[in-house]
């Protein structure tokens, strides 16, 4: 069944890749990128609706039932009627993507006129709708679909940096940490570790995705913090271990690493060069991974040579840069063990 997916705005590249990979972990076939912000793939309702859940910037999934390159323009799908069987109400929503301004009130009551004469027993119903179209407006297109699942609003603010119990400067927001979760599994069943976890965020997102999870700190006292934050979020599969990223008390039993080196933080660095943490890191967590293993890392974009360097047994898949501030730009990398 064809999906179509709407993408955040915060980071569309990065978004497109996330949603591509899990697509492919999870099963689904032809990814497209058919907007900047909207893509499609071949999924059904259920693992369309697990996307939504388990991604960090898709927002919505919608089966398609139509295209134009505006919304009175739209061309519907020969099985809309099909689609929408036993289903006697609905409302239409609109979302406004990429500077697009319209009147929504209108479009609204427009594209229920149109859905109408196509499906002449369906009524509209703004309280308790059976269907809910969308109609998702870009600069260049006019997407409608039925929507099967949408995130919902504020969906990672009770685990943001500030709000957890155990806090500490510079901790990775959620909605990143469960991106890189994502970047680096390759199946619902992969054991994540995340070598420098500091205060969990990377751990915490893991394990509300259901997996068996273990954070590394080398510090007793964050590494409590950690542990303390991993209890108020329920995390049952995860762990926390107090010790040294470049020496890993395991052997061959991680299939993906997702993790957010402590750069630019002496006191975290314990006066050791980033450079050769990179490297001391890249030589010995070789030894605790699978066959096929992947790496989602951050780094400032001035590192990603030295990571480069250090990560010979890697691969390196993707990357890309989110600006942070004037004196950092992030960059997300992507790697598979060769």
């Amino acid at each position: 069944m064809a999906v179509f997916f709407l993408l955040s705005g915060e980071k569309p590249p990065l978004s497109y890749s996330e949603l591509r990979h899990l697509v492919k972990v999870l099963g689904g076939v032809d990814v497209e990128r058919v907007d900047e912000r909207v893509a499609s793939a071949e999924v059904d309702d259920r693992l369309a609706a697990e996307i939504v859940h388990r991604s960090a910037y898709t927002r919505l999934a919608a089966v398609w039932l139509g295209v134009g390159r505006n919304y009175e323009d739209v061309t519907f799908t020969e099985n809309l009627a099909e689609v929408v069987e036993g289903r006697r109400s609905f409302d239409v929503s609109v979302y406004e993507v990429g500077g697009v301004d319209v009147n929504s009130v209108d479009v609204e009551k427009k594209l229920a006129a149109a859905i109408n004469a196509h499906i002449p027993g369906m009524r509209v119903n703004l309280t308790t709708p059976d269907a809910r179209f969308v109609a998702v407006i870009t600069l260049s297109n006019c997407f409608i679909g039925l929507l099967i699942a949408e995130k919902p609003k504020h969906y990672f603010s009770e685990r943001k940096a500030g709000n957890r119990p155990f806090r500490i400067p510079s901790a990775m927001q959620p909605k990143l940490a469960r991106c890189l979760v994502n970047l680096a599994i390759n199946s619902r069943g992969s054991k994540v570790l995340d070598p420098f976890a500091g205060s969990g965020a990377l751990v915490i997102e893991a394990g509300l995705l259901g997996h068996v999870c273990l954070g590394v700190e080398v510090k007793t006292w964050v590494c409590n913090g950690m542990w303390r934050n991993m209890q108020f979020y329920g995390i049952g599969l995860g762990h926390a271990v107090q010790g040294d990223a470049r020496h890993l008390p395991f052997r061959r039993f991680f299939d993906a690493v997702a993790t957010d080196p402590p750069y630019g933080r002496s006191a975290t660095l314990g006066g050791i060069p980033f450079k050769t943490l990179l490297k001391a890191f890249a030589e010995d967590v070789v030894n605790v991974l699978t066959d096929d293993a992947r790496l989602a890392v951050t780094v400032p974009h001035t590192a990603y040579h030295d990571l480069v360097e250090a990560f010979t047994d890697f691969r390196l898949l993707e990357h890309h840069d989110l600006y942070v501030h004037r004196s950092l730009t992030r960059r997300v990398v992507v790697m598979e063990l060769d």
